[in-house]
């Protein structure tokens, strides 16, 4: 049922011209600004048509989440507001219009897409997502499908339609306490609620194996709980190896991030196959990055250093006295020496804390039996071993101590559940960027599944 026809007026400044479409999150139409005569897309729901809350919380975080995104490739938000009837209370979210179909129109219309044109696609996408996913705190779609996707004539695309967004640090996905996405398009773990960066590439290689197909890719014969994808399109080896792994069942075995999905399809990276004849990817160091990484067929180390090459000892000794003569002043007005003694040595702890947590480096060694990661600062040094068989996950994750940060984590199988954390967790890399630690994690992965051809980590 339609809220509006054409002609009709909203909050007396735009008239409606046409329905673009409905979802299950309100019905979009293209209306003009009476105040400049320009054409807007508007998204509007109903309280009174609404059967669940949950389209309500969604439909308002996607208008806080729009107002907050700088892309080319991302229609602009432009207002937010609700108007009270009688009867009812309607919710508008206006956006700039985008002029094109929905892929799913152009394939409607009869579209089939050549290969390079299908790849051009995925880049532009890939493009917008990694920026979406670069963002702090980081965004994921989580309805990437024909309909979401503008293309227009001249072959630039525009991701749309951010109800069901996810930022990574939320952890309500549900709609009605069950899943956000489309049938089809959502990986797996969106049906168990849950969601990553590697969640949208799939989505995204669904939607690409659509245009190649103009089926659904619910509808298409599956091996082993897998796409099967060789029996449905005939496409170059190269893409077919990089379509098979975005569409990897489990989130672990695709890749891992936008950018790096990017380079492969870019020809930064290149693909290589195992004996196994499973395909994996070869990983480019960041730009600029000062990690150091040695591999050989039975080790891996890598070192991470202070942030920006600091010397740690310097930043200890300059602060200390500092935190001395600070504490004399205090002294001075409190007139004792014992709380010159006990305030030096109160902050001089909570510096040396600070500072071992911004300055210290990394040293991480993972050989066929054990591995270690040994954090050091100035003459101070902590170290843990373990067996590198108990590693069971390899990931991001937020720092237990500041939720603002993200650390890589080890996770080990086994353990014991203490007060405060995990001793099965172990965390470091956090004084490097995501790409860096992307990067540092996929060598780790490929490693440790070269010596465990089986094990997923």
């Amino acid at each position: 049922m339609t809220l509006h026809q054409p002609n009709d007026i909203i909050a007396q400044r735009y008239r409606i011209v046409t329905a673009l479409g409905q979802g299950g999150m309100g019905i979009t139409y293209e209306a003009e600004d009476l105040t400049n005569y320009q054409r807007v897309a508007i998204k509007a729901v109903s309280l009174q048509q609404t059967k669940d809350w949950k389209i309500l919380e969604l439909f308002e975080r996607e208008a806080k989440v729009i107002a907050n995104l700088h892309h080319p490739q991302i229609p602009k938000y432009l207002d937010y507001f609700y108007i009270d009837t009688d009867t009812d209370r309607r919710f508008y979210l206006m956006r700039e219009l985008v002029w094109g179909n929905s892929l799913a129109n152009w394939v409607k219309k009869g579209w089939h897409p050549t290969e390079i044109q299908v790849k051009n696609i995925a880049i532009q996408i890939l493009n917008i997502l990694s920026y979406l996913h670069q963002l702090n705190p980081p965004i994921i779609h989580r309805d990437i499908k024909p309909e979401n996707i503008i293309l227009q004539p001249d072959g630039q695309v525009f991701l749309v339609d951010f109800g069901a967004v996810k930022d990574i640090y939320r952890q309500t996905m549900s709609f009605s306490g069950t899943f956000v996405g489309t049938i089809g398009y959502m990986p797996p773990e969106q049906l168990r609620g849950q969601a990553y960066y590697a969640s949208d590439l799939y989505s995204l290689g669904a939607t690409l194996l659509y245009l190649l197909t103009h089926r659904s890719p619910d509808e298409l014969p599956q091996k082993r709980m897998k796409i099967d994808i060789r029996s449905c399109v005939e496409i170059s080896p190269e893409f077919m190896n990089w379509l098979e792994l975005i569409l990897e069942p489990m989130w672990e075995d695709r890749f891992q991030s936008a950018t790096a999905a990017l380079n492969v399809l870019n020809n930064k990276s290149e693909m290589i196959y195992s004996a196994s004849s499973s395909v994996k990817y070869s990983h480019q160091k960041p730009e600029g990055s000062e990690v150091t990484l040695k591999k050989t067929s039975t080790s891996l180390i890598i070192d991470i250093p202070s942030p920006e090459g600091q010397k740690p000892e310097i930043y200890f000794f300059v602060t200390v006295p500092f935190i001395l003569f600070f504490s004399y002043l205090m002294t001075l007005q409190m007139g004792h020496i014992i709380w010159w003694v006990l305030s030096s040595l109160l902050m001089t702890i909570f510096v040396f804390y600070l500072s071992f947590d911004f300055y210290h480096k990394t040293h991480i060694q993972i050989h066929q039996n054990k591995f270690l990661i040994n954090w050091s600062y100035w003459v101070f040094s902590r170290t843990i071993t373990a067996k590198t068989e108990d590693i069971m996950r390899v990931y991001i994750e937020q720092d237990f101590y500041n939720s603002a940060r993200e650390v890589i984590t080890f996770l080990l199988k086994g353990g014991k559940k203490t007060s405060t954390l995990l001793d099965n967790k172990h965390m470091f890399g956090h004084s490097i960027n995501r790409i860096e630690k992307e990067w540092v994690i996929a060598e780790i992965r490929d490693f440790i599944k070269q010596l465990k051809p089986h094990k997923n980590v």
